[in-house]
């Protein structure tokens, strides 16, 4: 464990704002610009909205006007903002001339939890809005992610919240409060139960705040963990007639539970465990005094990122570690990255190899298969995922290759092409990824593989190599990968069976399991 750090502890970049840039950003993103937004359905015309930040909650936020709200994403849940017009959802309107915006004044955030990110697509007014917009969210990026546990759960409690409260009037009902519970995991068998633990609470009023709000949340979160029997537990246990929120652990009782129980050898220093304290709490009303956790905070720190068994400071590979042969390493590796599904029916993807990468994977898997006009493709073989251009796929890799690593890049390939789209392929290797592509020894004198250190922002190929002698037969460019290939038929369930007698052939509807 460690004490938490600044927003750009963990490095900014050359280019990180200063204190003032940063208050200005987020001034302007909170006041907010129209932009125009591309929808992934081109059944949807693309739209101008006003798209704003929300500062207290971390969400961007767009509506046509002042009133209502139409959509939002978390801060938190964005991997990546990329300048352009980087997505499907701008290729869907080339054609037409009434939306053809400037590159340069386009922008796309990437978002989601799971593999495969959503993308928000926005054409803004001029360029300085855009770096505006990618200078502001990547710092909020960074800031929301960096930020204390307890900061994190009042953003997300504020967020719910005002997801029922939308007039900002800091009220809600209990009925309000019921369905919101339930979206949070957490049961409420009826009204006479919730209005009860409501009375417990002493809130008996018919309308229940933020504040009242935040109270029941933490007494129904803490009501477990605040009765069981743990040693540690004893100096934040409330007395007879005592109550819960009044009890407190000191900075002294802190110190003596991370070095007893949990051998933190950093405590030792009774200013480090005060400093940890304060930039945990983030309250500056409890700055002028010795910091002291109650029950709550002291649960909530247990159940924290703060207080993970991994040490933070190993995030960032020692280079002097990196001196061994490639082959004395775990490397993180994809078997069939293209696919974003299942291996049956799923779409191939550029976005899967880019993602991928830009998660840290360094070997990735290109499954080639031969293509039209000589040049291969990339799926599963004799299935019904969707086909991504083997030329595309280099493109994508060279952009994204190195963007979370500079150690080195595996393609492992396995190759079903004929010989002369081999050829192809081997061309097209030099072409796209240039000096990038390991093509010769990096010692030609050593006995052993190079080393990570060696290979730094190197491509390297795994490839069978075909067997001296070997008489492959060359395949004519006439016969195409279509004639055996079944995802070329319809993927709609009709599996076409021919009859070997008449040569008939019939569609019967099929699942494919």
């Amino acid at each position: 464990m460690a004490g938490a750090a600044s927003p750009c502890a963990n490095g900014c970049g050359a280019g990180a704002p200063s204190d003032a840039e940063v208050l200005h950003l987020c001034r302007s993103l909170e006041v907010g610009t129209v932009m125009t937004l591309f929808y992934s359905k081109k059944s949807q015309r693309p739209e101008r909205k006003t798209f704003q930040v929300k500062l207290e909650t971390r969400q961007i936020t767009w509506s046509r006007g002042a009133d209502k709200i139409e959509g939002a994403i978390d801060i938190r849940e964005i991997k990546e903002i990329r300048p352009g017009k980087t997505s499907r959802d701008f290729d869907r309107y080339q054609e037409d001339p009434a939306f053809r915006p400037d590159q340069s004044h386009c922008f796309v955030i990437l978002y989601g939890m799971e593999f495969r990110l959503k993308t928000l697509s926005l054409q803004a007014t001029s360029e300085d809005e855009v770096n505006m917009w990618i200078k502001g969210l990547t710092w909020l990026m960074e800031d929301t992610l960096q930020a204390a546990t307890p900061l994190q759960i009042e953003r997300w409690l504020r967020k719910q919240f005002y997801s029922v409260d939308r007039n900002r009037e800091d009220r809600i009902s209990a009925k309000d409060l019921k369905n919101m519970l339930s979206q949070v995991n957490y049961r409420v068998p009826n009204m006479r139960s919730l209005r009860e633990r409501l009375t417990d609470l002493e809130l008996r009023s018919s309308d229940i705040t933020y504040g009242q709000f935040a109270q029941v949340y933490r007494s129904l979160m803490y009501s477990d963990q605040k009765t069981m029997d743990l040693p540690f537990l004893e100096a934040c246990t409330p007395r007879a007639g005592e109550r819960p929120e009044l009890c407190r652990m000191s900075l002294p009782e802190f110190q003596q539970f991370l070095l007893e129980y949990q051998a933190e050898l950093w405590a030792v220093d009774p200013l480090q465990v005060q400093e940890f304290m304060l930039d945990f709490l983030r309250d500056p009303l409890r700055e002028i005094e010795e910091p002291y956790f109650s029950l709550e905070e002291f649960v909530t720190f247990l159940f924290s990122k703060e207080n993970s068994v991994w040490n933070s400071q190993l995030d960032a590979v020692p280079p002097d570690t990196m001196n061994n042969p490639l082959s004395h390493y775990w490397i993180s590796s994809s078997h069939n990255t293209y696919l974003t599904g299942d291996q049956f029916s799923s779409e191939s993807s550029l976005e899967a190899y880019a993602r991928c990468l830009r998660m840290g994977c360094r070997c990735i898997e290109l499954d080639c298969w031969d293509g039209p006009d000589g040049m291969p493709v990339i799926y599963h073989g004799h299935t019904l995922t969707t086909k991504i251009k083997f030329s595309d796929v280099l493109h994508t890799i060279k952009e994204h290759a190195f963007v979370a690593s500079e150690y080195p890049v595996i393609l492992s390939i396995e190759d079903h092409c004929s010989i002369a789209q081999q050829r192809n392929m081997a061309q097209y290797f030099k072409k796209v990824l240039g000096d990038t592509l390991l093509t010769k020894p990096v010692d030609i004198a050593a006995d052993g593989l190079p080393s990570p250190n060696q290979l730094k922002r190197k491509i390297l190929i795994k490839h069978k190599k075909l067997a001296e002698g070997s008489a492959y037969e060359e395949v004519p460019s006439s016969v195409m990968y279509s004639e055996n290939d079944i995802s070329n038929s319809i993927k709609n369930g009709i599996l076409y069976l021919e009859d070997p007698v008449n040569h008939v052939r019939s569609g019967i509807p099929t699942t494919l399991f």
